[in-house]
C-alpha cells in the first residue's frame, strides 16, 4: 500500500477554508435552495461505474465535457447481474459499465438496453471486435473500451543480476523458475485468493488449447447457452497444464491465501522474480524502484504458442429508458461517444498500457510493453472467458488444487462440472427491508441511502465516527425481499475498504479539508453524487466554482471538539485515496482488515434479522 503512494498523481490543494468569511446576508444568498435550483436546470444522467478507477479523473472529465448535465455516479458491483437487480426494481441507470462480461450473462438484459448497431458510435469499431458483441438478430447492446493486457510480469534486472535467461517458451519459463529457487528467490507467485487470478492463470496457461478449433466451438456453445459443462476434449488438457505448472513452480496452500497486495509487495522487495499482472501493474510496481520490468505473455510449448490474455477495461451500454426522446437519445449517445473516443480512452489508459478496439483511437504503449506489439499485429490476444460462474468456479477449483483437495486433472474437471450443473449460490430470499431510502443527493438531507448504511456501519462497528464516499452505495435501498446476492449489490464493489484509525478533532478537520480539495485521485469529489457521507458528525460545506470547501464540523449541532480523540472509520479506496491522505497527514496506523460494507449488511439484516439504522441529515450544502 505504501508502495502505491509513490505513483499517485499529484493532488492540487486548492480549497479555501471559508469559516468566518463573509457576512450572514451573503451566506443566505447561497442556500441549499439556491444550490438545488441550479441543479434542477441541468439534465440528470445516472452513470453506474464498474469500479473506482472511474473516479480517478474519468468522471471529472465527463463533468467537464458536459457542464449542462447533472451526473449521478454510483459504484456498481462489477457484474451484469447487478443490472438485473436494478431492472427488477425498474431502476436502470442511464449508462451502464461493467468489466466482468460474457454474452452468456448479458443476453438476459437484452430487451432493456438500447440497440447501438446502427449508430455512428458502433461504426467506429473494428468489425472483428464488434462481431463479439453482436447478437444473432444483428443488434448490439454493449461496446468495449480499450483492452487491458494480462500476462507474466518479470523483474528483468533481477534476471540479469542472476544470469537467468529471459523465458521464450514454457520450457525456458520452468528453467528460469528452477534457477531462481536455487538461489533462494521465489520464482513466481500470484494472488490466488482472488477469483480473477485463478481464472486468468487457469486459462492463460492453456490459451493454444482454448483457441483451437474444438476450443472455439465449445466456447460458442457455452456462450450461447447450448451447454453447461466443460468439454473433456478441451478442458482436461487445461487442467493437466495447470497441474504441471503448479508442481514445477511449487505452488501450494500458502499461495491460495495470498491477497492482491502480497505478490506485489514481494516483487517490490526483490524477493520474487515474477507474478501475474497487467499493464497497470507494470506502472505501479517497477520492482525495487529502479528495476527494469517487462510484461511477458503466457508461454506455450513453442514461441508460436505464446499468447497474451486480454479483456476490455470495461464495456458500456445504455438503458432503453427515455431513449424515445430524440434530444435525450442524442445526449446519451454523445456522452457514450465521449467515454470511448480518443480523449476518453486517454483517461482510461493514462499509463500507456492498453490496446484500442476502435479505428479512430491510437494508444501509445510504454517501453516496458514494446514486446506486445508483434502480438497485436499477429492478433495473438486471447479474450478471456469471463462469465460470472466462470469467475466463481475457477476460484473454487483452483483453490482445491492448491490445497490438495483434488488430486488429478480429471478430478478437477469433474469438480468444475459439478458446480456448473448446480444452482448459483446466494439467490434464495433471506431478508426483508421494511423502509426504502433514495440514493439521490439533496443539499438539505444528503444521500439518505448512503446515510442509512453509514449509520449501520457505525452502530455495528462501535466506532465514534464514519466517513464514507456516498457513491459507494450503488442504488436506492428498495423496500421488499432480498437474496444475499441482491442485498450485497446495495454496497458491493471492488474498491471499497474500511480504514480504522484514531484521530483528534483537529486531524478530522484536516482530513475532510484535504479530501474535498483532492483532485486526480480515486477518492476525489467531482460533484454532489461523489461527496462523502458522515455518521456521528455533521458537515457544513460550500459549493463554489472551484469545487467544495469546508465551513464547519459539528456533533449534534455543536462544533466538533478539535482536542478530543475519536475512533474514525473511513470507507473508500484503500490503495490510492487512503494512502495519499495518510501520507500527507503523517498517519501510519490504519487498520484495513475490518468487514466491508456488504458484510455489515449481512450481519444486521440476515444474521440479526434487523433493519438498517435510520438516515440522518448529515450535511448542509451552501
Amino acid at each position: 500500500m505504501k508502495r502505491l503512494a509513490c505513483f499517485f498523481l499529484s493532488c492540487v490543494m486548492a480549497a479555501t477554508i471559508l469559516t468566518g468569511c463573509g457576512n450572514q446576508s451573503e451566506k443566505e444568498g447561497n442556500t441549499a435552495e439556491n444550490v438545488e435550483s441550479q441543479a434542477e436546470k441541468k439534465e440528470k444522467v445516472v452513470v453506474a461505474c464498474w469500479g473506482n478507477q472511474m473516479l480517478d479523473g474519468y468522471n471529472q472529465y465527463l463533468c467537464d465535457q458536459f457542464p449542462e448535465v447533472e451526473f449521478e455516479f454510483v459504484l456498481a458491483a462489477n457484474s451484469t447481474d447487478y443490472y438485473r437487480f436494478r431492472k427488477d426494481h425498474d431502476d436502470m441507470p442511464d449508462i451502464l459499465t461493467v468489466r466482468r462480461f460474457a454474452m452468456k450473462d448479458a443476453v438476459l438484459l437484452k430487451d432493456y438496453l438500447y440497440d447501438l448497431s446502427n449508430t455512428e458510435l458502433a461504426n467506429t469499431y473494428y468489425g472483428s471486435y464488434l462481431d463479439s458483441y453482436t447478437y444473432n438478430d444483428g443488434s448490439v447492446n454493449w461496446l468495449p473500451t480499450c483492452a487491458e493486457v494480462d500476462g507474466i510480469i518479470i523483474n528483468k534486472t533481477l534476471f540479469d543480476e542472476h544470469d537467468v535467461p529471459i523465458p521464450t517458451d514454457y520450457e525456458s519459463l520452468i528453467a528460469a523458475c528452477e534457477a531462481f529457487e536455487a538461489v533462494g528467490i521465489r520464482s513466481f507467485v500470484s494472488d490466488f485468493s482472488a477469483d480473477y487470478t485463478c481464472m486468468e492463470v487457469l486459462q492463460g496457461a492453456s490459451i493454444p488449447v482454448l483457441q483451437s478449433i474444438e476450443g472455439r466451438k465449445w466456447r460458442q456453445k457455452y456462450e450461447s447457452g447450448a451447454t453447461r459443462e466443460l468439454s473433456e476434449e478441451v478442458w482436461l488438457p487445461v487442467f493437466e497444464n495447470f497441474f504441471d505448472f503448479r508442481e514445477k513452480v511449487g505452488l501450494g496452500a500458502e499461495d491460495a491465501s495470498y491477497p492482491n497486495g502480497t505478490p506485489k509487495e514481494m516483487f517490490s522487495e526483490g524477493t520474487v522474480a515474477m507474478f501475474r499482472g497487467t499493464g497497470a501493474d507494470v506502472i505501479s510496481f517497477p520492482g525495487r524502484g529502479q528495476d527494469e520490468v517487462l510484461l511477458l505473455p503466457y508461454f506455450g510449448q513453442t514461441e508460436r504458442d505464446n499468447w497474451y490474455l486480454t479483456y476490455p477495461a470495461f464495456q458500456i451500454a445504455a438503458s432503453n429508458k427515455g431513449m424515445d426522446d430524440p434530444a435525450r437519445e442524442k445526449l446519451i449517445l454523445d456522452i457514450m461517444t465521449a467515454m470511448v473516443n480518443q480523449q476518453g480512452q486517454d483517461h482510461i489508459s493514462y499509463g500507456k498500457n492498453m490496446v484500442p478496439y476502435k479505428k479512430d483511437v491510437t494508444l501509445e504503449l510504454m517501453p516496458e510493453m514494446d514486446n506486445l506489439k508483434p502480438y497485436v499485429e499477429q492478433n495473438k490476444l486471447y479474450i478471456r472467458l469471463a462469465s460470472n460462474e466462470m469467475f466463481r468456479i475457477s476460484k473454487d477449483v483452483v483453490q482445491m488444487i492448491l490445497n490438495d483437495e483434488v488430486k488429478t486433472p480429471k478430478e478437477a474437471l469433474v469438480a468444475f462440472n459439478k458446480e456448473l450443473a448446480g444452482e448459483e449460490p446466494g439467490t434464495e430470499i433471506v431478508a426483508h427491508i421494511d423502509t426504502g431510502y433514495s440514493n439521490d443527493f439533496t443539499p438539505e438531507h444528503g444521500n439518505q441511502a448512503a446515510s442509512a448504511i453509514a449509520n449501520t456501519i457505525r452502530a455495528l462497528s462501535g466506532v465514534d465516527l464514519v466517513f464514507m464516499q456516498s457513491c459507494y452505495v450503488a442504488s436506492d435501498i428498495y423496500s421488499g425481499d432480498y437474496s444475499r446476492n441482491d442485498l450485497a449489490y446495495l454496497a458491493k464493489n471492488d474498491g471499497g475498504w474500511p480504514g480504522l484509525m484514531e484521530l483528534t478533532g483537529d486531524q478530522i478537520y484536516t482530513l475532510v479539508e484535504k479530501t474535498l480539495s483532492m483532485t486526480g485521485n480515486r477518492g476525489a469529489v467531482c460533484n454532489d453524487s461523489t461527496l462523502y457521507v458522515s455518521s456521528g458528525f455533521e458537515m457544513d460545506i460550500t459549493k463554489n466554482d472551484g469545487g467544495y470547501a469546508l465551513n464547519a464540523l459539528t456533533m449534534d449541532g455543536r462544533e466538533l471538539d478539535r482536542s478530543a480523540s475519536y475512533s474514525f472509520l473511513i470507507y473508500g479506496d484503500r490503495d490510492w485515496y487512503m494512502s495519499k491522505i495518510m501520507e500527507e497527514m503523517g498517519i501510519s496506523k490504519v487498520d484495513t482488515t475490518g468487514p466491508k460494507a456488504e458484510e455489515y449488511l449481512m450481519q444486521r439484516i440476515v444474521e440479526q434479522g434487523g433493519q438498517l439504522e435510520a438516515p440522518s441529515d448529515y450535511i448542509i450544502l451552501r
